[in-house]
C-alpha cells in the first residue's frame, strides 16, 4: 500500500472536568458537518480515553485522514470549524491547549 499526499492527524482534547459531555456534543455536530460537506476529508473518528486515572480527567482523541493538504488546509476554514473553536474558548471548555500531531504513516495496513 502507498499513502501518497494523504495527511493524517491525531488531536488530542482536554476538557475541563464536568465538560466531557459538551465538548462531545460539538464535537459530533462537527462529525457531521465534516462529513456532509468536506469530501476531502476520507476519515473522521472520535475516539474516549476509557482509561484514565480518574473519570474526570478523560480525554478525547480525533483521528483525522485528509486526501491532501490542501483538504486539510481548507478544514480549519470552515464555519463549523471556526464556531467550534470559538464555543471552546468562549465556555472555557478545555483543561489545557489541544495537542495536535501530524504524522505519516511509516508501516501498517488496513484490512477490507
Amino acid at each position: 500500500m502507498t499513502w501518497g499526499t494523504e495527511v493524517d492527524i491525531i488531536a488530542t482534547l482536554t476538557p475541563k472536568p464536568g465538560k466531557l459531555d459538551r465538548v462531545v456534543e460539538l464535537l459530533s455536530n462537527l462529525t457531521t458537518a465534516v462529513k456532509a460537506n468536506e469530501h476531502g476529508v476520507t476519515s473522521f473518528h472520535l475516539y474516549e480515553d476509557f482509561d484514565a486515572a480518574h473519570p474526570d480527567q478523560r480525554q478525547l482523541v480525533l483521528v483525522e485522514k485528509y486526501k491532501d493538504m490542501e483538504a486539510y488546509d481548507a478544514h480549519a476554514e470552515t464555519p463549523e470549524f471556526k464556531a467550534m473553536h470559538k464555543i471552546f474558548k468562549g465556555e472555557e471548555l478545555m483543561e489545557r491547549p489541544i495537542i495536535i500531531k501530524s504524522v505519516k504513516p511509516i508501516r501498517g495496513f488496513e484490512r477490507a
